[in-house]
């Protein structure tokens, strides 16, 4: 029966220690997800996670070798070409030229331009782009959000463009929409070019909101159907699609058949737009072809055969990046990036899926809840260790465990990382765990540190217990000691108001023992007005004396600023006398059973204290033996001897020069 009863004990205190340590899990797992479900809502986790993408772009971008679609090839409208091709482009001359070039090559051709108004080479610009058969011409959609915060009234679109338009809108097989923009109206290149593209597809791109280019949308939604981006648009030319046949499922993917046995997947958000696949810098991008070197190449043969080498069976991106378009913005990584490349990386995403060009995919909500469910297990486990090396370890290794993965997932998979949020929760975990273990082991160490703060400034106190210097044996060892006292204090004191006696005080005691800790001194004691320091114990210290000397200057130029602050106050002459002398004393726990202090004796300290009467007013007097240690680190302006009750020589003094 008492076998089954100590068994009965100890199985019911087996189920309380297990009870405890349930309940203070769940109360820390409690607090670090409400923290960080805080910070989530507040936007502060989404701006960590971002800052984190914007490195890995720039990492992969600067560092890593990602190369360029070899099927893509741009023609760039700089201010050379401009100032060359001059009254050619005005009249689009210039266009049709370069049409007829890129037909030549074999290329297809997508503008970023947006061919509004009429002009007189029309004609043979539209003639070479029915002769192609694939080229996209872009348009501009004009949503609500566009419309309000641009302050403009855009025109309506006339019946003719209508018309037009509808050729051009996609029926996609539709899983979830979204929240996919729909189109107000569109800015639209003129009827006649509208009539000879095989597609009119959008050059929309907007930044993010701290207006940084990340992503673009791949579909705008009109009337009952779709018009896409340019990029898109080119890549389901290029590789002769059914449109029918792909599949939007808004929130997850955009689904592009190649096949009938391979799809493609590029991964959009709710808005339908996607993460910009970025592979290298703008400013670093070899082999960009001119506008006007294009435009020669129809009347060169020696020009065309070097332009066509560049574009045989290739997609030209014409576009303008001059110094006189708006059509420029920041990247993760650069500062001016023309928005046309957005839509050439993009659409070099989609022409390169066979060789694993991985679009920027996002983590899934399956592996978001595995990751907190793994987190949570693994520090149920940690929690429970009393070691404190292993209590720390097991945290990092759970920390760099999981941003090894989020950087493998990245660098393998390219999955855009999902960081912040498991690691602050972690860490959560981790800082309240360990300031419960702090809280515990400060009530053990409570009573031991009231008692040493009563000597001793916190800093001090703590290094005492951490080192385990907690008895303060007496000893005879050598110190420097430090007597300072305010001139008249009793006098002045004597006829003013105690609150006023009390705040001065107060204030100069704290200021003087901010000076005499900071040079590693201990505080005796406090008499009054006057102070009792000595340096050199309870650790040891080699340069006591000197320290004390810095000390005691440092205190004599504190009076200066305080005597200005309170002769207004309190009408006080503020001047202070210190003295020093360096010996042989007792230090240590003196005292009785029922008091007890910590100080020192001797006759070193009674010497010391002679010299703080004779000092001169705001002055330092020191001995022979503290000078002749110090002097060649301080000034000793004049030599002074001193009587002294009890010795039966004069005794040799100097002043310390102050200033």
């Amino acid at each position: 029966m008492s076998q089954d009863f100590q068994e009965v004990i100890y199985m019911s205190e087996l189920l309380q220690s297990a009870t405890k340590r349930f309940t203070f899990f769940g109360v820390i797992l409690s607090i670090s997800i409400l923290i960080s479900c805080l910070l989530l809502v507040t936007g502060i986790i989404g701006m960590w996670d971002t800052f984190f993408y914007d490195k890995c772009i720039n990492t992969r971008v600067t560092s890593v070798s990602i190369d360029k679609s070899p099927i893509i090839a741009t023609v760039d409208l700089n201010d050379a070409s401009i100032d060359i091709l001059g009254e050619q482009l005005d009249s689009r001359m210039a266009f049709a030229d370069i049409m007829e070039v890129l037909n030549d090559s074999n290329a297809s051709a997508i503008y970023d331009f947006l061919f509004i108004q009429e002009k007189s080479h029309d004609t043979s610009f539209i003639d070479a782009i029915k002769l192609s058969n694939n080229t996209v011409i872009a348009a501009l959609a004009i949503d609500a959000d566009i419309q309000n915060n641009s302050g403009m009234l855009y025109r309506g679109i006339t019946d003719e463009q209508r018309l037009l338009l509808e050729r051009h809108v996609w029926n996609i097989n539709v899983v979830k929409e979204g929240k996919i923009p729909r189109a107000q109206t569109f800015i639209l290149p003129n009827t006649s070019i509208m009539d000879a593209a095989a597609q009119i597809a959008l050059i929309n791109a907007e930044p993010d909101r701290d207006g940084i280019y990340r992503r673009i949308p791949l579909l705008y939604k009109w009337e009952d159907g779709f018009l896409p981006s340019l990029s898109l648009a080119a890549g389901v030319l290029y590789w002769n699609i059914q449109i029918e046949k792909i599949e939007l499922k808004a929130g997850e993917y955009l689904s592009i058949p190649f096949s009938d046995n391979e799809l493609f997947l590029i991964p959009i958000d709710e808005m339908g737009r996607v993460l910009v696949p970025f592979t290298e810098n703008w400013i670093d991008q070899q082999n960009r072809i001119p506008f006007h070197k294009m435009a020669e190449a129809k009347h060169n043969d020696s020009v065309f055969d070097d332009v066509f080498s560049d574009l045989n069976g290739k997609i030209a991106l014409l576009a303008e990046i001059s110094t006189s378009q708006k059509d420029f913005g920041p990247t993760s990584f650069e500062r001016l990036y023309p928005l046309s490349g957005l839509h050439a990386e993009v659409l070099g995403g989609i022409l390169d899926w066979s060789k694993n060009r991985s679009f920027i995919g996002k983590c899934t909500l399956m592996y978001k809840i595995l990751v907190i469910f793994i987190l949570i297990g693994l520090s149920f486990f940690i929690v429970g260790i009393k070691r404190d090396i292993v209590f720390h370890l097991g945290f990092s290794f759970i920390f760099l465990g999981f941003s090894l993965i989020t950087v493998l997932r990245w660098e393998i998979l390219a999955i855009k990382p999902w960081f912040f949020f498991p690691a602050v929760l972690l860490f959560l975990f981790w800082l309240c765990t360990f300031v419960n273990r702090l809280f515990l082991r400060y009530r053990r160490q409570l009573l031991l540190h009231n008692a040493l703060s009563r000597y001793f400034p916190h800093a001090l106190a703590q290094r005492i217990i951490r080192e385990n210097k907690t008895e303060l044996k007496p000893s005879y060892k050598e110190l420097t000691i430090l007597f300072s006292d305010i001139a008249g204090f009793t006098k002045w004191s004597s006829d003013k108001n105690p609150e006023d006696v009390h705040n001065f005080l107060n204030d100069y005691l704290e200021n003087m023992a901010q000076i005499i800790f900071a040079h590693g001194g201990t505080v005796d004691k406090f008499m009054g007005d006057g102070i009792l320091a000595f340096f050199g114990d309870p650790f040891d210290m080699h340069n006591h004396t000197e320290q004390c000397v810095k000390a005691a200057i440092a205190m004599q130029k504190k009076v200066i600023g305080l005597a200005e602050k309170w002769k207004s106050k309190v009408d006080i002459d503020l001047n202070v006398r210190v003295g020093i002398n360096t010996g042989k004393v007792i230090v240590g726990n003196l005292g009785s059973k029922t008091r007890i202090e910590y100080t020192v004796i001797g006759a070193a300290v009674n010497l010391a204290q002679r010299m703080e009467s004779n000092a001169p007013l705001g002055g330092i007097l020191v001995t022979a033996d503290v000078k002749n240690r110090v002097e060649a680190k301080f000034d000793f302006p004049e030599r002074k001897d001193v009587t002294v009750k009890g010795y039966s020589q004069v005794i040799e003094a100097y002043i310390v020069g102050v200033i």
